[in-house]
């Protein structure tokens, strides 16, 4: 059995503050791929204005420091140089990365390859991708992401969830659902830490759990009353109803991956407002229609 050492977010912390919602906790892909700042570490860059900081008003009537403020003699830009830190022993480490290399090695074996790929479903979501173009936005549905848990691709089985993306008119047909078992062929393909199988074929479920399916009319009713949540909320993550999209925007192509932005399939902006989980519980777990 292989496991996606890069899903692991108990071999880093990281005080910079765009992880303060993850308890500073990040991904081993964030940090080896993504950013590759250990042991190096990132530099990150502060504006302060020292008037606003002593609770005057600004000569030029902002409440905010932005890049209008560079000429002013009260602007200083600050520069922070952040390391992520270990929190495993050095013997841990090294074998952590062992793992990596065996993974990396599976990767360059595999990635863009069509490969037999299934496992039970866990989950179903909405892929939705929001795509920004200068100042026009759209949310768009490209159909269904199935988490398999346990999985295979090809030979291997996956200690850690696999994903399988399948259109709508797929889902119509094989009608999935979570508990099912399925089979698939589909290319092989490592998105940011996860490891996802596309373009398929021969969609099969092999057993059936009785479990009513995922329906595109309530995807496209998730789509309509989407609305954004700000920052990455813990308790977004683990809900039903919270979504981490990708953002594919059409005039920067210079970033090494799409950004991603945290959806309310509620429509509830506001975490600290939710009331889902209480409301669910309730209902003794079942979804609030």
């Amino acid at each position: 059995m292989l496991r996606n050492c890069y899903k692991q977010d108990d071999i880093f912390v990281c005080r910079h503050e765009a992880h303060r919602g993850f308890a500073y906790q990040v991904s081993a892909y964030h940090v080896l791929r993504e950013k590759a700042c250990f042991p190096r570490g990132c530099v990150d860059f502060r504006w302060r204005c020292l008037r606003l900081e002593r609770g005057q008003t600004c000569d030029r009537g902002l409440k905010h420091v932005g890049r209008p403020c560079g000429s002013c003699r009260h602007f200083r830009d600050e520069k922070i140089h952040r390391y992520p830190e270990l929190r495993v022993s050095e013997e841990e480490y090294h074998a952590f990365l062992d793992e990596c290399r065996r993974f990396d090695e599976w990767l360059e074996d595999h990635v863009g390859q069509r490969l037999e790929v299934g496992g039970r479903v866990t989950e179903i979501r909405p892929h939705l991708v929001k795509t920004v173009d200068g100042r026009r936005q759209s949310l768009r549905l490209r159909g269904f992401l199935l988490r398999l848990d346990p999985g295979y691709m090809g030979r291997d089985g996956f200690r850690d969830g696999i994903y399988l993306h399948i259109s709508g008119p797929q889902q119509d047909r094989a009608r999935v659902a979570a508990g099912d078992s399925v089979d698939a062929l589909g290319v092989i393909r490592f998105d940011r830490g996860r490891l996802v199988a596309d373009s398929i074929r021969r969609l099969r479920v092999e057993e059936r759990s009785g479990e009513e399916p995922a329906r595109w009319n309530r995807a496209l009713l998730d789509q309509a009353g989407a609305v954004q949540v700000p920052g990455q909320a813990e308790r977004c993550l683990r809900c039903e109803r919270g979504l981490l999209i990708d953002i594919e925007d059409l005039e920067v192509r210079d970033r090494r991956g799409p950004r991603r932005e945290m959806l309310c399939l509620e429509g509830i902006g506001r975490p600290e407002d939710c009331p889902y989980e209480a409301l669910r519980a309730l209902q003794g777990g079942r979804p609030i229609d």
